[in-house]
């Protein structure tokens, strides 16, 4: 018997937390067949997937990938399973430029996540432990433009392990910058915080994020901006209430990445300006 909880829900997305209820036996279907768009992520505990006359075992950080149509069947090597997942799945109309990236991708199963996929579970896991749907949402969002962007750049084929120690400090760089973009803190600063070099951090942050760590401050100085434009701030403060220092800078920067002049942000409906913020936090530079 399977157990879902429903963590988050949208129009275009939900994210659902898998399990099994304790105590009670399994027994695992021949075949299943997929009919969603979806990424999981595997939390904790070990299961076996069976697809296309090829058996993978997943465990604590693996992937698995499925689509409408796709026939699988999955192995407990206990009666009483222990595993956890957690499952993104996409409505048809979220992933009408997307469909490509799970073909393209040339995998269905991953013992060990791509370093873009490594740093979203970790980010996703957290705001699932804090049920935190906003940030649910952001995640699940980003999961989709990672997957979107390693099958792009070439990078889903390959043989990749996370480094625990350069990922977590990505991640306590990421929350540290979230949290006050606004502060004037250089690269090295930064990495003694979290015990790398300034270039072992640039590397990392690359390699995990998609992004330098400068970029990444600017992303969160302007979803701060898009903020306090919403709160009804003037053009001119939220330019420097949101770290930045020179005002046509700023403006065009904005118009840039939101395709909105900064003095017509509060014209868009809120449904649209929330998206495009939520666009702006997974998307790779």
């Amino acid at each position: 018997m399977n157990r879902y909880q429903r963590l988050c829900a949208t129009a275009d997305l939900s994210v659902s937390r898998f399990d099994h209820p304790p105590h009670e036996a399994h027994d695992d279907p021949e075949e299943e067949v997929s009919t969603r768009w979806a990424i999981a992520f595997v939390l904790s505990g070990t299961f076996d997937v069976l697809q296309g006359g090829r058996r993978v075992r997943l465990r604590r950080g693996s992937v698995f990938l499925s689509r409408p149509g796709f026939t699988f069947s999955c192995r407990h090597q206990e009666q009483f399973p222990t595993d956890v997942c957690l499952s993104i799945g996409f409505e048809p109309r979220a992933v009408v430029d997307s469909e490509h990236a799970w073909e393209r991708a040339g995998w269905a199963v991953r013992r060990s996540p791509t370093p873009r996929l490594a740093y979203v579970e970790h980010r996703i896991t957290d705001a699932a432990t804090h049920v935190d749907t906003f940030q649910l949402e952001r995640w699940a969002l980003a999961a989709l433009m990672a997957l979107e962007a390693d099958a792009g750049e070439g990078m889903a084929r390959g043989r990749y392990a996370a480094r625990c120690t350069a990922l977590d400090a990505v991640v306590a760089t990421c929350r540290a910058i979230e949290l006050d973009p606004v502060a004037r803190r250089s690269i090295a600063d930064r990495a003694r915080d979290v015990g790398l070099t300034s270039p072992r951090l640039t590397r990392a942050f690359r390699r995990y994020v998609g992004t330098a760590p400068h970029a990444y401050v600017m992303r969160c100085r302007l979803a701060a901006a898009a903020d306090l434009l919403d709160s009804g701030r003037s053009v001119s403060e939220t330019c420097y209430r949101s770290g930045f220092e020179n005002l046509s800078h700023f403006c065009r920067t904005f118009q840039r990445t939101f395709g909105v002049r900064a003095s017509m942000w509060r014209t868009v409906g809120l449904e649209e300006r929330r998206r495009r913020v939520r666009e702006l936090a997974g998307r790779p530079f």
